[in-house]
């Protein structure tokens, strides 16, 4: 990474989406351990990631924005925006409050659907391809950084200062970030495509990923992948209330998921230009099946190096995929492929999130998670065989 983060140009980018990220790794626990903790429901504790997700349907509206306006002012409205939107939270204070996680959950996945929308096309635009993969790989290291720090960090503020402390430090990081992101250069903007049809407009991105057989192939692993996956959301609470642990054990065990995040992080460029992007992401799918299938060791210690494999291998296939996507993508419409492409994975997280909340309460969670991992693999072995052991290709 370091041929990327020499760049002047790239520091600010660095800095704004760590900064961002921090704070929200920070929070991003918090509104599904108040829903565990003022209800005692796994279901509600889980509904809140379900709203976190749901904004990711509207992806492809976020995408249009994305292409058509300056990215650089983008992100920094996107920022103060998201900070303003965090104020609610800190007003939960018993069960006829407890509701306002989800409103919280909601603006929060807005908020990140939006800046990893804009942050790809702004990439895309100001760098060689042959160093996509490595600034994508800069930002996942970042953000699972983030998730390192961020968890046990936000759980120290929480219970040591209160609710409005957490808040007002998510806010405080999406302000520094705004700064960050205003130290970005000015440069002209990109020309910008006709308006066609409104629909035409917002399923330009899909209408590519239907077009390109890689990016159709990764889409359809990622998909298959979350529609399993979102189980989890819920499941998890279910398996820490196994072992003995209070809901606060997710930041333990989300901190071990950003260690092997930052693991992943030094080797995944290099795997992507040796395997190609497509492989890669197959291989991490796979590794993140058998990471959950390792759940059902009722261990401690199994539960920790599960979620430190589950953070190697999202990074592994993240990277991987952001980078087929860019390199895949015209710079006029990569915003919409993007957000497109997690509207794809978002849907289908959706639908899973919903359902993980009602059946953890009516199936044994070891059934559960045998079935998901089992369908977390095969979509993994889907990409790989769809890749055909091909090269990338920079373009």
């Amino acid at each position: 990474m370091r041929a990327v983060l020499g760049r002047r140009d790239v520091r600010p980018v660095f800095l704004g989406m760590a900064a961002s990220l921090l704070g929200d790794a920070s929070l991003l626990l918090i509104p599904s351990i108040l829903a565990k903790k003022l209800t005692g429901s796994d279901g509600a504790a889980g509904l809140a990631l379900f709203f976190f997700t749901a904004p990711m349907c509207l992806a492809p509206l976020f995408g249009m924005v994305i292409d058509r306006v300056d990215r650089r002012r983008f992100l920094i409205g996107s920022c103060v925006v998201s900070a303003v939107a965090l104020l609610p939270l800190a007003l939960v204070s018993g069960q006829e409050t407890f509701w306002l996680v989800y409103p919280v959950s909601m603006a929060m996945g807005c908020s990140y659907t939006a800046i990893f929308g804009a942050l790809s096309g702004l990439l895309k635009t100001m760098l060689p391809c042959e160093l996509l993969a490595q600034a994508n790989n800069a930002l996942q290291t970042a953000r699972h950084g983030a998730r390192l720090l961020g968890p046990l960090l936000g759980m120290a503020i929480y219970t040591g200062a209160g609710l409005w402390a957490a808040v007002a430090f998510d806010m405080l990081t999406f302000a520094v970030a705004a700064a960050a992101f205003a130290l970005l250069p000015t440069t002209a903007p990109a020309p910008r495509p006709p308006f066609g049809r409104w629909r035409d407009e917002v399923t330009a991105g899909l209408r590519h990923i239907r077009a390109e057989p890689e990016i159709r192939s990764a889409a359809r692993a990622f998909v298959l992948m979350f529609l399993a996956a979102g189980l989890t959301e819920s499941l998890i609470f279910a398996v820490i209330e196994s072992l003995g642990r209070s809901p606060e054990f997710t930041a333990v065990t989300s901190t071990a998921m950003g260690l092997g995040a930052i693991a992943g992080g030094f080797v995944v460029a290099r795997a992507v230009d040796t395997l190609g992007e497509l492989r890669m992401v197959g291989v991490g799918i796979v590794l993140y099946g058998l990471a959950i299938g390792m759940w059902l060791v009722s261990a401690e210690a199994a539960m920790v190096a599960s979620m430190a494999l589950a953070g190697a291998s999202l990074t592994l296939s993240s990277v991987a995929v952001r980078t087929l996507l860019q390199r895949r993508s015209p710079d006029e419409v990569v915003g919409r492929v993007s957000t497109a492409f997690d509207a794809l994975g978002g849907g289908a997280q959706l639908l899973s999130v919903a359902a993980g909340a009602a059946m953890v309460t009516l199936v044994d969670h070891r059934l559960l998670l045998v079935t998901v991992s089992t369908a977390v693999m095969l979509a993994g072995f889907h990409a790989v065989r769809a890749s055909g052991g091909r090269q990338p290709v920079l373009e």
